[in-house]
């Protein structure tokens, strides 16, 4: 994402707690900075791409001391729907515009910069932030007020983790009467079976399946939502692998 901004010629400051992670920006004119707060002190909007809850409570805490009035705070973390209502509250008593702003498409859609952002949260902030992102992101989508955004991501994952799963069982089966999966992969693109994990296998990484459903999980408790599939679901992509799924390219 820092690679497409610089490459469009966008004035970036960037933090990291491990410095050397930036360092490669820093040689291509970005700023390097001590702590977010100074991020958000250079900066009209400030993109916090972290891991979890925790990161993010702790980024913006830090970025909400050095923000100036009007600065829109994105979170770009898959996190819990409350954790962006209770900091767009915060920021809000400061004068801060918090949104949240989840990634999909994950580390290749960043690459290749085509990310899609499901955002919650003030129109106008969204549109700035919309207009910040074109280099890296294919679009920009609003889905509701602050939280929401976070709602749809989760859905999405869900999605995602649940046709992964059924993909490889499909394809698993088939080898076992006589078709191999590439020859199905081609068939089912045009069936009502097709959907885009299938498209696109051998490109998944299967970095956070088991953090994304945790937190589906969670929601949906909270929620009083029966969820069978999800139940079941975890435990199922805990066993999968790269491997496994290379295994039926």
């Amino acid at each position: 994402m820092a690679g497409h901004l610089l490459a469009a010629g966008t004035p970036l400051a960037v933090y990291d707690p491990v410095p050397e992670a930036v360092r490669p920006l820093a040689t291509r004119g970005a700023v390097e900075c001590a702590s977010p707060a100074e991020v958000a002190g250079r900066a009209e909007v400030v993109l916090t791409v972290v891991v979890d809850d925790v990161q993010v409570r702790e980024a913006l805490a830090s970025a909400f001391t050095g923000a100036r009035e009007g600065t829109v705070l994105a979170i770009c973390a898959s996190v819990r729907p409350d954790t962006c209502r209770e900091l767009e509250a915060e920021g809000r008593r400061r004068g801060l515009r918090v949104v949240d702003a989840a990634l999909v498409r994950g580390e290749r859609g960043a690459e290749e910069g085509r990310l899609v952002l499901y955002c919650g949260g003030e129109e106008d902030a969204i549109a700035e932030l919309a207009a910040v992102c074109k280099p890296f992101a294919e679009a920009v989508v609003r889905v509701g007020e602050t939280g929401a955004g976070q709602v749809a991501k989760t859905a999405n994952n869900v999605l995602l983790w649940a046709c992964i799963r059924a993909d490889v069982e499909a394809m698993r089966l088939a080898r076992a009467l006589g078709v191999e999966p590439a020859a199905l992969r081609d068939a089912l693109a045009l069936g009502s079976g097709a959907n885009r994990p299938l498209a696109e296998w051998g490109k998944h990484r299967l970095r956070w399946p088991q953090k994304d459903l945790e937190v589906a999980l969670a929601v949906a408790h909270e929620a009083g939502v029966e969820t069978p599939l999800l139940e079941q679901l975890l435990p199922l992509m805990r066993e999968l692998s790269v491997d496994d799924l290379r295994e039926l390219l």
